[in-house]
């Protein structure tokens, strides 16, 4: 948890830095694209063929890139082949699962298709039948997943802008302007937990400000001993800390 935290927030800096790089592009110029592989989950290749119509899909949007160096998501495509021999019937089932790189699923999407073969026992499966069945849930299995894929792009697209927005606010201290942004995205985005942690990381780090501000001007009063109090309920993750200590030295030398 604690791990992929600090992985968002070095992603997160990242696309500050490159947005503030020059004041002549747009707010929102730097935001990467998410960069996602599509791969099939074995070897056959009916996966491929939704592997290659998926990619075909989605590599014309602006804000994806297909890519198996550094991808944020993981496509997988997996196509379960059930042909009864004795019974005539023929079943493909197909499965297009995202993820991002923590494991946590994106989306997923899940079609089945059947034909049934009177066969005689003994016979080989109509040939053409098993052709119809692998090409339908190839067409299915591809059709139901973009449209979730695109919509999920939409709102990470969405997420990084408002994040490269909250993060410039709190470069500036204007915490409860950057929480405000952050406040609209909602669970629909895979970094929900990330944004509450941020969300979390402001409130501490304007209490942090509020306690010192309120501490220099306790010993601006020759109040000390008050000024020590507040600083010591800095929290000690603060960026603030390291200076709350070096002010409590201070004011002890004056008690």
């Amino acid at each position: 948890m604690f791990a992929s935290r600090v992985k968002d927030k070095v992603l997160l800096m990242a696309l500050v830095v490159a947005t503030s790089l020059s004041l002549s592009i747009p707010a929102f110029a730097a935001v990467p694209p998410v960069r996602m592989s599509v791969t099939p989950g074995g070897q056959s290749g009916i996966e491929q063929e939704v592997c290659d119509r998926l990619s075909m899909g989605l590599s014309n949007a602006q804000d994806i890139v297909i890519s198996t160096v550094n991808p944020d998501w993981f496509i997988t495509c997996t196509i379960v082949e059930k042909n009864d021999q004795v019974t005539g019937q023929i079943r493909y089932n197909g499965t297009v699962t995202v993820k991002t790189r923590d494991g946590q699923v994106i989306t997923t999407s899940s079609v089945q298709k059947y034909n049934q073969d009177y066969v005689v026992p003994g016979q080989q499966l109509n040939k053409r039948l098993v052709e119809n069945a692998a090409r339908d849930v190839i067409q299915a299995v591809t059709d139901r997943s973009l449209p979730p894929i695109q919509q999920a792009v939409e709102i990470e697209i969405e997420t990084r802008k408002r994040i490269i927005e909250a993060e410039m606010k709190a470069e500036d201290d204007k915490y409860d302007e950057a929480t405000a942004v952050l406040r609209a995205i909602g669970p629909d985005s895979p970094r929900f937990k990330a944004v509450r942690a941020l969300m979390d990381e402001y409130a501490m780090e304007k209490e942090a400000m509020q306690l010192i501000s309120t501490a220099k001007s306790k010993a601006r009063a020759g109040a000390y001993t008050q000024a020590v109090v507040a600083l010591r309920q800095v929290n000690k993750k603060s960026k603030r800390y390291r200076n709350a200590v070096a002010l409590m030295s201070q004011y002890r030398a004056h008690k």
